[in-house]
């Protein structure tokens, strides 16, 4: 009969490490052993306090009130401001693409890989920043409204 060959790749692993183990424990000095107690001790006891620490500075920021500007900042950020400007690439046209005697880009390979990806993301990244201004436009004339009606209502 014979046995799988996962089933047997996981015995030799848990062979591994039981030899692993067996022999980094009995290699150890009386040095080494003092030295894991110490560690292991430190982090026992100073466990409970580093975590009530860390409890305590969380409580103070969940309590802390937002103002106004620091909401609205955050809420503005996305990563790619945080990264830099977005630029969409121009058009490539043909005519930019091609070298002095027209066998592809400057670099004269005449391939042109990856030229409907760089269009296709273009046309990605046109759609996302569009549809970006189209929100922040709605959302600002929703704010114009809203202060010519507290006008009006007063």
């Amino acid at each position: 009969m014979t046995t799988h060959p996962t089933l047997s790749q996981l015995q030799t692993y848990a062979h591994n490490f039981q030899t692993n183990i067996n022999t980094s424990v009995s290699n150890l000095t009386l040095r080494d052993y003092i030295r894991l107690i110490i560690i292991l001790g430190a982090y026992c006891l100073l466990r409970p306090y580093l975590l009530q620490l860390a409890a305590r500075f969380q409580a103070v920021d969940h309590d802390r009130d937002l103002d106004e500007d620091e909401m609205s900042s955050a809420a503005a950020i996305n990563p790619n401001s945080l990264r830099g400007q977005v630029s969409v690439p121009d058009d490539s046209s043909d005519e930019n693409e091609e070298g002095e005697e027209g066998k592809g880009r400057e670099n004269g390979t005449g391939v042109e890989w990856g030229k409907k990806a760089r269009r296709r993301q273009r046309g990605l990244i046109r759609g996302i920043l569009e549809a970006e201004e189209k929100l922040k436009r709605e959302e600002e004339e929703a704010d114009s409204d809203k202060e010519i009606e507290e006008f009006l209502m007063k």
